[in-house]
Parts: C-alpha cells; structure tokens; sequence
C-alpha cells in the first residue's frame, strides 16, 4: 500500500508516522502550519516493515500487506 501526501512547508523532523495494521496516522506542525490525518488502510499491512520518503513538501509512505502489531513509528528517510 502506498501513501503519497503533500506537507509544503514542514520540516522532516516535525512529521510524526504512526503505523498499524489497519491504519495509518500522519501529524506535523510547524511554526506556521499543522497537518493531522488518520487513514484507513484497506488491507492489512505490516508496520514493522514500513519505509518513508520526505522531498519537496511531498510525503510517500510503502507499507507492505499482512502482518500483526500494535503500532509502530516509521523512519523518514
């Protein structure tokens, strides 16, 4: 499953991925701007092995399909 969102205006350090396995969270605030959104994924995945990119103000987050967990934080690279 892949996730593509744009956050113009945020920095890498200020966003905030929270992962499970049917839902995924993205949180950033900024000195000037504030993102919040919790997706429903519709299909399971496997946080654990969850990779993240963040260019230009654009976010993209590949989580693979199955696997069980609570809730895990994802890297940004």
């Amino acid at each position: 499953v892949r996730v593509i969102a744009e956050l113009p205006g945020v920095e890498k350090e200020d966003i905030d991925l929270r992962a499970t396995e049917t839902s995924l969270t993205i949180s950033a605030e900024s000195q000037h701007r504030k993102y919040y959104k919790e997706l429903r994924l519709p299909t399971p995945v496997n946080p654990k092995s969850a990779k993240a990119t963040y260019r230009n103000g654009v976010l993209e987050v590949s989580l693979p399909k199955a696997g069980r967990g609570r809730g895990e934080r994802i890297p940004i690279e």
